[in-house]
């Protein structure tokens, strides 16, 4: 693959102390790197030395070959799109205007630059008619910030750089902008570094993810390498231990458990189904209020049950079901989650007391968390 950016032996330092060090680094053409760290790592200094916001102290960066300390700066900028948190949109100007500022700075005609910041509006999943004419003001959050995306796209730059554009989002916000990068990311295939302090959107949205400490990169690779074959304890420490799949499996049920659904043994079915709507699942565990395990409550049970007013989980629920104590073998576990229909197994000490649960989806959140889907992809969970 062609290399688009690259850092050679690159450091900065302000007076003696060293923010970047010892920094070499590739950029393929039409990946998305995510460069990731705790604060002070070095990462948005890494990113402004691409378009020279920040010179190095020394080294060499190379974009498109081309030493950036050879090209006029302003130049190099122009040629390259940039989205910042802040997003910096001009509140003077109309949206079509914000989108359109850098190819008017590059001499683009005023219909011409228009008619790209409509496109650019279909892109980012605004109307143009509707949001065009409008100023940042009026707009939220996400709004401007997919302006801030549309705008950094208008030159049609080779390279974006995105410094946690999506950080002070609400969560809901954030996954949305994440998803439509991805997407755009697919038609577009630019070459974005993208800084992020969140290891959940580095693995969802990365084909490369570049992990850095005190101002050095610790391990570089896809999400896959990242996730299989952490390089030292920081590694394991930062993207979590639990995502790891050091020995194949992992070795106890609390490992891949999680939060159980619970009802009280006298509360109504059509109390039943109101818990089970609202959290989303296709069952619930009956539990004392000291949370002893009596039994399980599943839609089989609320199907058969529901017209009579007088029935309680009590009254409808099974007992004859497994469960497992939380040291159980987790590869037992998943035998055992394949042939019980129910799909869940409640976990329990000596005492039966309830200690959570296991479902296909905990085991997969565990087992894949990479993939940022389980559970979270419409359908309804067990337990």
């Amino acid at each position: 693959m062609e290399t688009v950016i690259q850092f050679v032996d690159v450091e900065k330092a302000y007076g003696d102390t060293p923010i970047v060090s010892g920094l070499n680094l590739s950029v393929q053409k039409g990946n998305l790197v995510t460069l990731i760290g705790p604060s002070g790592c070095g990462k948005t200094t890494t990113l402004k030395m691409i378009n020279r916001l920040i010179e190095p102290t020394r080294g060499t960066i190379l974009v498109g070959g081309e030493d950036t300390r050879q090209v006029n700066p302003v130049l190099l900028r122009r040629k390259i799109g940039y989205v910042i948190q802040q997003i910096g949109l001009f509140p003077h100007m109309t949206i079509e205007d914000n989108i359109g500022l850098v190819p008017k700075l590059k001499g683009v005609a005023r219909e011409a630059y228009r008619k790209r910041a409509d496109e650019l509006l279909d892109l980012v999943g605004l109307d143009p008619r509707v949001y065009g004419k409008r100023y940042p003001r009026e707009l939220s959050g996400g709004q401007q910030q997919r302006i801030g995306v549309a705008r950094a796209l208008a030159a049609d730059p080779e390279i974006i750089l995105m410094d946690e554009p999506f950080s002070a989002l609400d969560p809901i916000s954030r996954e949305q902008l994440q998803d439509e990068l991805l997407k755009l990311q697919a038609q577009l295939k630019k070459t974005i570094v993208f800084v992020t302090h969140d290891m959940d959107e580095a693995l969802k949205i990365a084909d490369q993810i570049v992990l850095m400490q005190h101002g050095q990169v610790v391990q570089t690779g896809t999400p896959e390498q990242i996730l299989r074959h952490p390089k030292n304890d920081f590694v394991r420490e930062f993207v979590g231990e639990k995502r790891f799949l050091q020995s194949g499996v992992f070795s106890e049920a609390r490992e891949v458990m999680t939060e159980a659904v619970t009802v009280l043994p006298n509360r109504g079915i059509a109390e039943c189904v109101q818990i089970m709507r609202r959290r989303r699942v296709n069952g619930l565990i009956v539990t004392t209020r000291d949370g002893l395990y009596l039994g399980v409550v599943g839609a089989e049970q609320i199907y058969e049950h529901y017209r009579n007013e007088g029935a309680t989980a009590e009254s409808v629920m099974r007992r004859d079901g497994p469960t497992v104590l939380p040291e159980a073998n987790v590869e037992e576990v998943v035998r055992l989650l394949q042939t019980d229909a129910r799909g869940f197994l409640p976990v329990v000490d000596l005492s039966e007391k309830l200690i959570g649960v296991v479902t296909r989806a905990s085991v997969l959140n565990v087992v894949a968390p990479y993939t940022g889907e389980a559970g979270r992809d419409g359908t309804v969970e067990s337990v």
